[in-house]
């Protein structure tokens, strides 16, 4: 497959596909920027390629990918669970984005959040550059239960 994806979403139904899309990106606090001027909330991830992970032959082939991701009309961000001052090295996993009247919400692992309040959805998401491969892709402790 290996196209670089280019997407917006609009609606709630949007970001269920973004939420896929990004599931388990990895995401630099570094990497995170609020511009209230702009009312924008963006990040940069290494994004796992779901779509494209595949066997060739007997061999898994899994990728990852710099993107880009804007939150457009963005009136407040609020983070549970993260400090801005002992965080500033650490990088967070993307497990989904959930919609609701009035927000976006960043579900991180460890419990970690990012509420976005906005008025309308508005986002885009775009891949950067070329995909690399990686030896494994994510687990999830309820995967490995089965």
């Amino acid at each position: 497959m290996n196209e670089a994806l280019k997407l917006q979403a609009r609606d709630a139904e949007d970001i269920a596909v973004f939420s896929a899309c990004l599931q388990d990106a990895l995401i630099d606090y570094a990497d995170m920027a609020c511009f209230r001027d702009e009312s924008r909330f963006v990040f940069v991830a290494t994004r796992f390629r779901w779509e494209d992970a595949r066997l060739d032959g007997t061999q898994a082939v899994f990728e990852r990918v710099l993107c880009g991701v804007a939150f457009e009309g963005v009136r407040r961000v609020r983070m549970r669970g993260i400090d801005r001052e002992h965080d500033r090295r650490r990088i967070f996993e993307l497990l989904a984005i959930r919609a609701e009247e009035g927000a976006l919400h960043l579900v991180l692992a460890g419990g970690a959040e990012i509420r976005l309040e906005i008025d309308e959805i508005l986002c885009h998401l775009k891949d950067l550059g070329e995909p690399w491969p990686v030896f494994e892709r994510p687990r999830h402790p309820l995967e490995e239960s089965r």
